[in-house]
């Protein structure tokens, strides 16, 4: 078995990757500006129309996302009046059904599932067009186009998609109940987006109290530590990470401005507005993202200790067997836990501290 690159560092210290990124010195003038042109926004689902996409005969719903491109999504009611929401993201590559995202969740009775569908993958096509069909894939959308002096926005896709998330968390409150907490899950590629989300909700929860996001579980976390990811990443790597390496090198000297616009979406940097409870899953070694910036967002994240939890695995994104296989698995009984609003997330966390980093079955289920 050819294992993924370790990029020369052992278990340790991969656990104990920091980002050394600094911030874009726009970051401020843009992010107060982005948040701005969602101010006035009050978006509410409504059934699907003959203008919105057809391409996933699952989704039930659509939403005016940014720009008012109409995001698909499916839910899920309880079999009793909901206690919280839970929202779901997708990986990078082509996503099963949303029908099929709902069946695959475990969810803890009493919650409302919101399948959500990222604007140019099937379900969200309208208006935008199938954005994974690029010869560059759906992450160079938008991309060339730098931001200036933090006077203007940007087309880059990725802004949008994490717009929308924070616009899909105001329509479900809307919906479903304006008390209700709202937590997020979300993996690889849509655990980078739910923890940029999650910074954004944070870092503006006193003006926007209808968007923020109370729990979040993120697993294999993309969007980190860009720099050092993209001066490893081979051209021909798959996932985001390639893509944008091959998008570099045919950009000549835009390539900079296009490195101090990633800069401006660096999950790593944006963790340390995270301050909900946060669940995580880490890989020691993966090259579709680089395990060490996975760990370089989960160890930014301004979560308070005891509201934070790693859960380790031995791989990412890579088949490393059963025993790995049965880690993953576990991680999924432990994200019910953690977003089931009966309990406290401090005491989901001490009641499976025993195996966040090894093992399969916890010392109570061992006969």
């Amino acid at each position: 078995m050819i294992e993924p690159d370790d990029f020369g560092m052992n278990w340790e210290e991969t656990l104990a990757s920091v980002s050394h990124a600094s911030r874009s010195r726009l970051h401020g003038a843009f992010w107060q500006q982005w948040h701005r042109a969602l101010d006035d926004r009050d978006p509410e689902f409504r059934s699907i129309g003959t203008d919105d996409d057809p391409s996933d005969t699952t989704a039930t719903r659509v939403f005016d996302g940014d720009g008012s491109v109409p995001i698909g999504c499916r839910i899920q009611y309880p079999d009793e009046p909901p206690r919280a929401i839970v929202i779901l993201l997708h990986g990078y590559e082509e996503p099963p059904l949303l029908a099929e995202s709902i069946d695959r969740a475990h969810v803890a009775p009493g919650v409302a599932v919101v399948a959500m569908r990222v604007r140019g993958y099937a379900g969200s096509r309208a208006r935008v067009g199938n954005l994974k069909a690029g010869e560059l894939g759906w992450i160079t959308s938008g991309l060339a186009e730098p931001v200036e002096h933090g006077a203007s926005l940007t087309e880059w896709v990725l802004s949008h998609a994490v717009a929308d998330l924070l616009l899909c968390v105001r329509a479900a409150r809307a919906l479903l109940g304006r008390e209700l907490p709202v937590y997020i899950r979300g993996e690889s590629f849509g655990g980078g987006l739910a923890t940029i989300a999650a910074a954004r909700s944070c870092a503006m929860a006193c003006k926007h109290p209808e968007q923020l996001i109370d729990r979040v579980v993120i697993g294999l976390p993309t969007f980190g530590d860009w720099r050092w990811r993209l001066e490893r990443v081979h051209p021909n790597s798959l996932g985001a990470g390639g893509e944008v390496k091959r998008f570099l090198l045919a950009s000549g000297e835009a390539a900079e401005g296009i490195r101090n616009l990633l800069d401006l979406f660096d999950a790593a940097l944006h963790a340390e507005h995270v301050s909900c409870p946060a669940l995580f899953k880490v890989a020691i070694k993966d090259e579709i993202v680089p395990a060490p910036t996975q760990s370089a967002i989960y160890n930014g994240v301004g979560t308070p200790p005891g509201l934070k939890g790693r859960f380790v695995t031995q791989y990412g994104h890579f088949d490393g067997g059963l025993t790995d296989l049965r880690r993953h698995a576990m991680f999924e009984r432990i994200s019910r836990d953690f977003l089931d609003p009966e309990k406290q997330p401090m005491d989901v966390l001490a009641e499976w501290e025993d195996v966040m980093t090894t093992g399969v079955r916890r010392p109570e289920e061992i006969s």
